[in-house]
């Protein structure tokens, strides 16, 4: 299993509600295929730098979780099919997940 983060952002047309929705089928699709969701953080709305399908507002996401290295591909295949996600970008961290901002980092190794 490998470590990733994953900036997803939604189209501002959804609802909150709808957009909670779609984070949820997204985290439902890394866990149906063995992956694990260690922390996702809601942005929420926010401006973008430039518009993206002449829109001017996403909803942010960034998710943080584990998966076999060939589970990216078909995950960002997924999202490009959904008309709702305006862009996502996914990276491969080398040295594992950071903490979530006021945790402090574990110590303890596991080897």
């Amino acid at each position: 299993m490998r470590d990733y983060e994953s900036m997803v952002l939604l189209s501002p047309d959804l609802t909150p509600e709808e957009a909670k929705g779609v984070l949820e089928e997204i985290k439902g699709m890394i866990a149906s295929a063995g992956g694990e969701v260690v922390r996702v953080e809601e942005w929420g709305l926010r401006d973008l730098a430039y518009p993206i399908e002449k829109k001017t507002k996403a909803y942010y996401f960034l998710l943080y979780f584990r998966a076999r290295a060939t589970f990216t591909a078909e995950y960002e295949r997924a999202l490009e099919l959904r008309e709702d996600v305006l862009r996502y970008l996914t990276i491969r961290l080398e040295d594992g997940i950071p903490p979530a901002q006021g945790e402090e980092a574990c110590s303890t190794s596991t080897g």
